[in-house]
């Protein structure tokens, strides 16, 4: 858009009478403009032709310095790092002699290798000099080579030349050192060269700068003569009071749309100016925000922060942050941004909480200076109830999932066998005054079995607070030190329970599980096969005929409330599937042989736990990995096996055993000997040996996990079963008296269960 001119009637005349004045002046200075015309393009020409010529001047510099880069620093380095390797290389040898291992002399080869890769490099980076670099190489594979042998002749006790080796030592360094001298001496000559060159190019650059001035000079006797110029300004000046105008109404309009903006819109603007007070214009929403009638010149900490839950501390680096950014170059806003809160919880008007999000951005002048700092704030109390609500449906949606994996009436006896373990805990909490060793143990024991039924179903909120309390109890157990703290532990407790429950009141309250739904093999009914209630038809039937014998039904009847062995073992089969995932092992088969029989409820529960541990302990400990396995000829999924035989008309015997590597007594021997459970130099039977399976807090584990290394899951399981009349012990297959205990390693065994009257009746 082009301004238009106004001229009077006597500008007009002047205009017309100008040409034929300026005639004269155009005509008499066309020769001195010809040889201002010559002079500057001579001046262009020459300075073309020295810049042309110095940028030559450059470039062969950097080539240069580029070759100097390129050569001698990587050998420079090389060869540096060369003598370090060689000085770790003495200290490894003489390691190797004071110690008596082989590992230094292994680690000195090591080094050997990297310093001939490093003599290797050299050669390619470096054919000057390959000569010398070959013959060093040459010396460094010999020290080597004579100080691998020296070492290993000393540590033998055979002798060994040490001062030959230290002389070649001292002639290798003295060597390197020499090459590197005169390496670095051909690299200062190089560099001497490349300076001499880069002095020509100053001298250039300075004579370049002096034709750049003849040429400013030429440039400025020009524009003298164009003054005439100074007309043409003048009238565009004549259009600038206009032009102002326009562009006053644009910023008036500007500023009233960015006005309208603040008052209309539902985020609260407002800018920090320096003192950290708030600037006057601000959006009329921090008014409903912070419920203020004006924020005007007030202090940003006072008026916005005093409200809020933050801490005096979170205050102060607010403070501190915003002087430390205001005033300063932009850069400071990067360093200290981050002190900045972001987010904040206030109480309004009406006693509500409100969470509020806040955006910080610099206001930066042309000089990069940070003049004021951007502040938006926004009411995120609703959005943060809605991510809290989705939060709290995702939860609620995954422990379903979770639920639904298993049937009703697994997920019942969990339920019942982890609360019962729970209640178990407390009551030994309440009952214990102080420190009790045993207690500490049973504790430890329930908590460890309440983790591992969870862990069977990926209950992760069960497993989760189990472990954290676990935690607790092992430290308990291993530091004698530590303070019993009842309420603590009641705590920790507590978060089970309340892990344990929110299970079940998903199962109940979203899943309807209530009643007659969850009576299903529970402690309140009893589930009865197709295949029972046919047999018990069918020995109705014959009894009504004959009139006799009435064993066979009183037995069928009694078997009513007894739970099948086949569906113990087979619900402590499954429940390892998802450890052998975690452990990347096939699920083992598992055979029962003699399972026809069952068992009351209560040893149920007890041998149910018992074999828990039992089968996670011999996938973990007994059953090898399938690469092993394969290895050893076997199939690459392991085997476990569970034969159970009528020691009488009431009392029965149940061994488990796997096909893995077998029991590890020389590792539970050096364990016994570090517990003090065996003397040093002793020298107990397998037997003996065998049993500390059993004992608490030991274990074979190379590392502690949430799957094994804490020593209590075998004396869980004697636990369970003794307190319901029942025993466990180890026999080994392969025991052979008079054995050297220190020679015996990894041993074939069963665990046998002996299953009292007790266990057969109601």
């Amino acid at each position: 858009m082009h301004a238009e001119t106004y001229t009077t009637p006597a500008d007009q005349t002047s205009a017309t009478k100008a040409p034929s004045v300026a005639s004269e002046p155009t005509q008499a200075s066309t020769q001195p403009m010809r040889k201002i015309i010559v002079m500057v393009g001579v001046a262009i020409f020459v300075f073309l032709a020295f810049t042309t010529y110095s940028v030559q001047k450059s470039i062969q510099t950097s080539q240069k310095q580029a070759a100097i880069k390129d050569l001698y620093f990587p050998v420079l380095e090389r060869v540096d790092a060369n003598i370090v390797r060689l000085d770790k290389m003495e200290e490894r040898f003489l390691q190797a002699v004071m110690t008596g291992e082989r590992d230094p002399i292994d680690e000195a080869a090591n080094l050997n290798a990297a310093g001939d890769k490093a003599f290797e490099d050299m050669l390619e980076r470096y054919p000057q000099r390959a000569q010398d670099i070959a013959k060093l190489r040459a010396e460094f594979q010999h020290y080597n080579a004579f100080a691998a042998t020296t070492s290993a002749a000393l540590m033998a006790q055979k002798g060994g030349d040490a001062k030959g080796m230290n002389l070649a030592l001292s002639d290798l360094r003295q060597h390197i050192k020499a090459f590197r001298e005169s390496s670095y001496a051909n690299f200062l000559q190089t560099l001497e060269e490349s300076q001499a060159a880069v002095k020509f190019n100053l001298y250039m650059g300075i004579a370049l700068g002096l034709m750049n001035l003849a040429f400013m000079a030429v440039l400025v006797f020009f524009i003298r003569n164009n003054v005439r110029m100074m007309t043409v300004i003048a009238e565009q000046n004549a259009t600038l009071e206009n032009r102002v105008a326009e562009r006053t109404a644009q910023l008036s309009q500007k500023t009233s749309d960015i006005n309208a903006m603040l008052h209309n819109m539902s985020l609260g603007v407002c800018t920090v100016v320096p003192g950290n007070t708030l600037h006057p214009e601000y959006s009329s929403h921090m008014h409903s925000i912070f419920g203020s009638d004006s924020l005007d010149g007030q202090d940003v900490l006072e008026r916005l922060f005093a409200i809020s839950n933050l801490g005096v501390d979170a205050k102060d680096q607010v403070a501190t942050a915003l002087g430390s950014i205001i005033g300063e170059d932009n850069m400071m806003f990067d360093c200290n941004g981050h002190l900045l809160v972001r987010e904040m919880q206030i109480e309004g008007n009406d006693g509500r909480a409100k969470m509020l999000q806040m955006d910080w951005s610099p206001i930066v002048s042309d000089q990069d200076v940070v003049e004021k700092v951007l502040l938006i704030v926004q009411d995120v109390t609703h959005l943060r109830e809605l991510e809290l609500a989705s939060a709290h449906q995702k939860e609620e949606l995954d422990l379903i999932s979770q639920i639904l994996k298993i049937s009703i009436g697994k997920f019942n006896d969990f339920l019942d066998n982890a609360k019962k373990l729970a209640a178990d805990n407390r009551r030994v909490i309440l009952q214990s005054p102080g420190r009790d060793p045993q207690a500490i143990t049973a504790l430890f024991r329930n908590m460890h079995t309440i983790k591992g039924n969870a862990r069977t179903y990926e209950f992760r909120l069960i497993t989760d607070a189990a472990h954290a309390a676990e935690q607790e109890y092992d430290r308990l157990r291993k530091n004698e030190e530590a303070a019993w703290n009842s309420e603590a532990l009641l705590d920790e407790l507590g978060a089970v329970e309340v892990a344990i429950a929110r299970y079940q009141a998903v199962s109940e309250d979203k899943l309807g599980r209530k009643g007659r739904a969850s009576d299903l093999l529970t402690t309140r009914g009893v589930f009865v096969s197709h295949d029972a209630i046919a047999d018990l038809k069918a020995l109705a039937a014959t009894l009504e005929k004959s009139g006799t014998d009435l064993t066979a039904l009183t037995k069928g009847l009694d078997r009513l409330g007894l739970i099948p062995l086949e569906r113990i073992v087979s619900g402590s089969v499954d429940s390892i599937a998802s450890l052998a995932k975690e452990l990347e092992k096939p699920t083992p088969r598992a055979q029962l042989v003699g399972g026809d029989m069952a068992l009351n409820s209560a040893f149920s529960e007890a041998l149910k736990s018992a074999l828990m541990h039992i089968v996670r302990n011999a996938l973990d400990h007994g059953i090898e990995s399938p690469l092993e396995r394969i290895q050893a000829h076997k199939h690459a999924q392991g085997q476990l096996h569970f034969v159970c035989t009528r020691q009488g008309d009431d009392t029965a015997e149940l061994q488990v055993f796997d096909d893995g590597r077998g029991l590890a007594l020389h590792k539970l021997l050096q364990k016994g000997v570090a517990c003090g459970m065996f003397a040093p130099h002793a020298q107990p039977t397998p037997e003996a040996i065998a049993e500390l399976v059993f004992h608490s807090g030991l274990s074979t584990a190379e590392a502690l996990t949430q799957v094994s290394g804490r020593g209590v899951g075998m004396d869980a399981a004697r636990a369970f079963l003794t307190a319901q009349g029942g025993s466990i012990r180890v026999a080994l297959n392969a025991a052979t008296p008079g054995v050297d205990a220190q020679a015996i390693g990894f041993t074939p065994f069963k665990f046998v269960i002996e299953l009292p009257p007790c266990a057969f009746t109601h």
